[in-house]
């Protein structure tokens, strides 16, 4: 990593030097447009203040052909967005600060806010992104401003605002996979004092992008809907409200996974053996020494997944095809009032989601790991702020409190893993004479946060400028839940023959193997009140705490800001949502702290033409939530614990620079060293159980924390006549290789994506078409991979080469 380090700090001279040169020698006619935003609860230029983000405008946004949240990553250094299951959970991670986790209820440790609304849960955010204002990106803890407690930073979606002119416009496009998307808008006043907005985005495709390994089955079709009104009204001449409802409705299929041979790289060629894998593994299979024909690496498209399946026990027939029936509806309301130099700002926003989807892990027709999730979730939250002063001193107070409550019913499939039907021919003799098909994990959560926050900016000359801001949090989470005996009631046999227990479907089959308890598995076995140790487990957790952050500005001149800041944050612990075995498996993980040393610098060299940001940051990460094995008489099964020590230093560069009227070019580096200093993680050896044997995890990587992560684009347009302009632009995103943290087969492999566009239309942007292609190279790639489930090693791959065309219009005034 020095080495790597010594080429950073190399580049970063080099680019420094050349900024320098630029800004002696090249003369300019138009300075680079910077971006306005609203990190910091006020409208600045991006530029002006000492925190590092990462802004986008909605128009470049839909010429990158965006259309999730997920998306975001593709063109911000130091940000990825993965998955650990096939729950339809998506992860986020700036900076190697994330949380890996695939249960619906864990917090995200970047704070996801939609027009100051947050999100806490990030299988909330699927919808569409459409009619954006900006996204922001911040890096680093922001507690002293923002609702719910994050470790890693936030991110902003900010929607297009009604006008006070009529505006309307259209997008139209048409791609690969038979893929339309229409977007449209309407803006104005309705009278002097109201105006609104109507957004709607539809995106359908009538082609599967992906093919099934084993049959002629195609997987992949989008149907999504989602709807925003506005209504903003100026309620006197000191007032105004801003209303708004949003629905998404997503019909899409969902993605699978592909099964591969671990052994290529460096792992097992599987977790645990499962059927019909025996086929080909065991001496006695028909197609022993073959390749498995679900296994495959380098196609973009290949996959495979199971459909449906039929309870041999009940006959009950389930849809396992991957594919969602989901739901989100928002309304909030947002009130500035102008009460003399102090503004009063109320947020009040409610918000719910539900579901019914269903999630193929294992990458394969067969049946080792399938689920089908039914989530009821509301989040209401109020946040109330008091703001005032001027460019000397600026300050803000608040309150901030959200509840929401989550129900989970967790359906999960396993009929071909080796704790079911596959432990007969693998000779796995605890299991094979009753093997557990199906489980139903139900859990629900409640959890109520309450905090007061303030922050002083004061610009005491006129070069310096102090940020101080504190936070107090206080969160309350309440959890019950258990992994119950399905309708099948295999789990009832498996539990009955081992402890002589007498359960039925509709009982509870989690095992209380706590030695503490008065209903512990071994101190009541052979006893009349066997039944009393499976059990609902229930709990809560309360974390109180402080949060501070100071930060020092120093205006070189009007085009140079050097700026350093110290900041702590906290995300709150939590409940592991998974199929649970035992008790122990289900107490809380505890809160993580984060503390940031950072500084950093903005520059706007070359005439305006240039603008040229670094920073360097450091990074002290104690009790990092972490996903780790928890130990049972079966095996090891899933686990969340906390990491104690954690270190990440790192840098980043970001460069927006206009050679010419016609040629803008830009380019994003970040460089990520992170390391874990402490940690005795849980040992795969299980002959010590109930003991648990540990191991030394001190010095690896963690997860999701690319070591380098560059974005670049180089644009040129031309006018052609006639009020007519074409442009063109390349662009490409490369994700360095991560490890996966302490579990090995989360590890993914280095890709570059290129795209390219080439537009035509009138100069002043009222209409436009575009040709667009998406990773142009057809380059292979997963963000994600992990054990699928209980055995196969999966991987989640990138969408391979698309291509389309898309035109725009737009009425009115804009």
């Amino acid at each position: 990593m020095r080495g790597l380090g010594e080429t950073m700090r190399k580049g970063t001279g080099a680019l420094a030097a050349a900024a320098i040169l630029l800004s002696a020698t090249t003369a300019s006619s138009q300075s680079i447009e910077e971006i306005v935003v609203t990190a910091q609860k006020r409208e600045q230029g991006i530029n002006d203040i000492g925190i590092t983000v990462n802004a986008f405008t909605g128009e470049q946004l839909r010429d990158f052909g965006f259309t999730r949240a997920e998306d975001i990553a593709l063109l911000t250094p130091g940000l990825t967005v993965n998955e650990t299951a096939a729950t339809g959970v998506p992860l986020y991670t700036i900076r190697g600060v994330g949380f890996q986790d695939y249960s619906t209820a864990a917090s995200s440790t970047v704070g996801l806010y939609y027009d100051g609304v947050a999100m806490p849960y990030t299988v909330m955010t699927r919808g569409l992104m459409f009619d954006v204002e900006r996204v922001e990106v911040l890096k680093g803890p922001q507690g002293d401003l923002y609702g719910r407690n994050t470790t890693a930073g936030q991110i902003n979606f900010i929607s297009a605002m009604p006008t006070d002119e009529f505006q309307a416009g259209i997008n139209v496009g048409y791609g690969s996979f038979r893929t339309a998307d229409i977007e449209g808008y309407a803006s104005g006043p309705f009278s002097d004092r109201v105006r609104g907005r109507f957004a709607l985005r539809s995106v359908q495709s009538g082609e599967g992008w992906q093919k099934s390994l084993t049959r002629n089955d195609e997987l992949g079709e989008i149907d999504v809907t989602a709807m925003r009104g506005l209504l903003e009204m100026d309620l006197g001449d000191s007032a105004e409200l801003l209303l708004k409802v949003q629905y998404v409705d997503d019909q899409s299929d969902n993605q699978a996974n592909t099964a591969y041979d671990g052994t290529i790289a460096g792992l097992g060629p599987f977790q645990n053996p499962y059927t019909p894998l025996d086929q080909y593994f065991l001496p006695t299979g028909s197609n022993f020494g073959e390749t498995p024909p679900w296994y495959s690496t380098g196609d973009n498209r290949a996959a495979d997944w199971t459909n449906s399946y039929t309870s041999p026990q009940t006959g009950r027939v389930f849809n396992l095809r991957p594919g969602r029936d989901n739901q989100l509806t928002g309304i909030s309301a947002t009130l500035n009032w102008e009460l003399g130099d102090t503004t009063l700002t109320s947020i009040t926003a409610y918000d719910e989601f539900e579901r019914v989807e269903a999630n193929d892990w294992d990458g394969g027709f067969y049946n080792d790991s399938s689920n089908i999730n039914t989530t009821d979730l509301s989040v209401f939250s109020q946040e109330l702020r008091l703001s005032g002063g001027d460019d000397q001193l600026y300050w803000i107070a608040g309150l901030y409190y959200s509840r929401d409550e989550m129900d989970e019913y967790y359906h999960y499939f396993m009929s071909d893993s080796v704790f079911g039907l596959g432990s007969i021919p693998w000779g796995v003799g605890l299991f094979a004479p009753t093997p557990i098909v199906e489980l139903d994990t139900i859990y629900d959560q409640e959890t109520t946060s309450a905090a007061v926050f303030g922050r002083v900016e004061w610009q005491f000359t006129d070069a310096w400028r102090l940020t101080m801001g504190l936070r107090y949090t206080d969160e309350e989470r309440n959890w019950s839940g258990c992994t119950f005996i399905a309708d099948d009631g295999s789990l009832a046999a498996f539990l009955n023959t081992q402890f002589g227990a007498s359960l039925g479907p509709g009982d509870c089959g989690t095992i209380d193997d706590d030695p503490n308890s008065p209903t512990y598995i071994f101190a009541l076995i052979g006893g009349p009140n066997i039944n009393d140790a499976f059990h609902v487990y229930t709990d809560t957790i309360d974390t109180s705490r402080l949060m501070g952050k100071i930060g020092l500005d120093y205006a070189v001149n009007d085009d140079v800001l050097i700026y350093g800041t110290i900041s702590n944050g906290f995300k709150s612990g939590g409940f592991n949502g998974a199929n649970s075995n035992t008790t122990l498996q289900l107490q809380p993980y505890k809160e993580e702290v984060l503390t940031s040393f950072e500084i950093g610098t903005k520059a706007t060299l070359a005439n305006g033409r240039m603008q040229l940001n670094a920073a360097a940051f450091f990074y002290d990460y104690e009790d990092k939530q972490e996903q780790d094995a928890a130990v049972a008489f079966v095996g090891n099964i899933s686990g969340l614990t906390n990491v104690p020590e954690s270190e990440i230093v790192g840098a980043e560069i970001d460069m927006q620079w206009a050679p010419t009227d016609a040629m803008s070019v830009n380019l994003g580096i970040a460089w990520l060293d992170s390391e874990v200093k402490e940690w005795s993680a849980v040992d795969t050896d299980l002959s010590a159980w109930p003991n648990v044997v540990l191991r030394d995890a001190s010095g690896i990587e963690l997860a999701q924390a690319p070591n380098l992560s560059v974005n670049g684009l180089f644009g040129y347009e031309w006018p052609v006549g006639n009020g007519k302009l074409i442009d063109a632009s390349v662009d490409f995103a490369y994700k360095d290789s991560t490890s996966g943290g302490a579990e090995a087969p989360n590890a993914t492999e280095d890709y570059t994506l290129w795209n390219a566009r080439v537009g035509f239309g009138a100069d002043d942007g009222r209409w436009r078409v575009m040709l667009w292609g998406r990773n142009l190279a057809d380059e292979y790639y997963y963000p994600a991979a992990y054990v699928g489930g209980n055995g196969p090693m999966v991987r989640t791959v990138g969408m391979p080469r698309t291509y389309g065309v898309s035109m725009n219009y737009r009425f009115g005034a804009y």
